[in-house]
């Protein structure tokens, strides 16, 4: 892949899309490739609505649901994705796996990471998927994280929302706004193909029009919706970010 790629670390099958997918399909629509892992499909935790429906399912069917839904989602956004169908609810990361996020992070050299805030008790699968993207990223800046692989230089890493309503209560705090008003119509589209959350959709029109009203106050300007990123790599450049007006 090229420079201008965009990797990002989803916990669960559909975490990337309800947390950055109004960002995602920003960032596709400037000509930026895009491509999700989504760790689990979230059939244990995540998935009330198939069990509900399905109370002799399978946890295979679970996953194949799942699978599909995260899949039209992310084609939806104009993502690819690829999935690693690890379990969740506890979502673990043995050495093994934590190499593996290693590959993946040299395979694609990604300029801009998203994955998901360190701090998020309501929800370890989270903040246990965070902290190993981080050590991924920390491995894969080193000569010798692979052998014969040369090293990668640490991308931009932005963490995305908490688990929502509960940001306040995970310490999440956004440094940066991005506005989706104008993608916010196919971040819906995309969120509308997980049927077996279908309170999704109320939870983020919601905060994003909570985030879009933050924005609006920060920047003069009038936006409706917006999704909250936390930059961890220091901003480094000859003059200062402005806040586009």
């Amino acid at each position: 892949m090229g420079v201008k790629d965009i990797l990002v670390f989803s916990a669960h099958g559909a975490d990337y899309c309800t947390r950055s997918g109004g960002t995602i399909a920003s960032y596709v629509k400037e000509g930026y490739k895009v491509h999700v892992i989504a760790l689990s499909y979230g059939a244990h935790g995540e998935s009330a609505g198939y069990w509900k429906q399905n109370p002799q399912g399978t946890l295979e069917h679970c996953c194949a649901i799942r699978k599909k839904e995260s899949m039209n989602a992310a084609a939806t956004l104009g993502a690819s994705i690829e999935f690693l169908g690890w379990d969740d609810y506890p979502l673990t990361i043995d050495e093994t796996r934590q190499r593996l996020l290693t590959k993946r992070v040299l395979d694609i050299r990604p300029e801009i990471v998203f994955t998901h805030w360190l701090e998020d008790p309501t929800n370890p699968d989270h903040s246990n998927t965070g902290k190993a993207v981080v050590m991924a990223l920390n491995s894969s800046s080193q000569l010798g994280a692979l052998p014969d692989t040369p090293s990668h230089y640490y991308p931009n890493l932005y963490f995305f929302e908490s688990t929502v309503p509960m940001s306040e209560f995970n310490q999440f705090s956004p440094d940066f706004y991005i506005d989706i008003t104008d993608t916010h119509a196919q971040k819906l589209d995309a969120i509308a193909k997980f049927e077996c959350q279908p309170h999704l959709s109320k939870y983020y029109i919601h905060f994003a029009s909570h985030r879009g009203l933050q924005a609006s106050v920060w920047s003069k300007s009038d936006i409706q919706y917006a999704e909250g990123f936390k930059r961890f790599v220091p901003y480094i450049g000859k003059t200062l970010p402005l806040t586009q007006r």
